[in-house]
């Protein structure tokens, strides 16, 4: 388990969100991710099936946002072969920002939720057995009634959790994932069931 603190990175800019969403960069990002140790251009190209140019491209725009850094050099056949790391760094898209960027939010958020989902179902075609969480992995869906303070306390766990798993160790196996959780507006619901609790003391 990782006692790594995250830094969380805001998306602020339409400078920074075009580096980001470029879908590219999260491919390359999902991997250097799934593989969790530092990785050269050429390795990643080959994962991603791309020029090495290419991905260095890339991991230079991603650096620029500090999501990326340099690891380390390795003297490979009288070559200096760079090995790039991701950084244990959290993206926020500011999905609570008034400004011109929320429609390119909502569409990149839709593609990582759409991507996700299908890697999902990808992986169920390839899963032996099928009886077993830890190898399918799971979906879920519903509602929760939280207090604001128990609200709090549940985004907190998770945030937690995810920071000291964040990066691999001996043992451990890469889960993909996407979080959506939101409160309600009961609106007119409320007086509904505000009634039907009278009603129920009444009997």
């Amino acid at each position: 388990m990782s006692n790594t603190v995250s830094t969380v990175i805001t998306i602020t800019t339409r400078k920074q969100l075009d580096i980001y969403m470029n879908p590219q960069r999260q491919s390359l990002l999902k991997a250097m991710d799934i593989h969790g140790i530092p990785m050269t251009a050429k390795q990643l190209s080959q994962i991603l099936k791309i020029s090495a140019s290419s991905v260095t491209h890339h991991i230079k725009r991603l650096e620029s946002l500090g999501l990326v850094e340099l690891d380390h050099t390795e003297s490979i056949h009288g070559i200096q072969a760079k090995y790039y790391r991701k950084l244990p760094v959290s993206v926020s898209l500011g999905g609570n920002r008034e400004d011109d960027l929320q429609s390119e939010r909502t569409l990149f958020s839709d593609y990582i939720v759409s991507q996700t989902w299908q890697s999902f179902k990808n992986h169920q075609t390839q899963v032996a057995d099928k009886e077993d969480i830890t190898q399918t992995g799971d979906s879920m869906s519903g509602i929760l009634h939280l207090k604001q303070a128990d609200a709090k306390k549940l985004y907190d766990m998770i945030l937690e959790f995810i920071r000291t798993h964040e990066t691999t160790e001996d043992g451990t196996v890469p889960w993909e994932y996407v979080l959506v959780a939101f409160p309600h507006n009961k609106g007119p619901e409320t007086t509904v069931s505000n009634t039907a609790k009278q009603e129920q003391k009444e009997k």
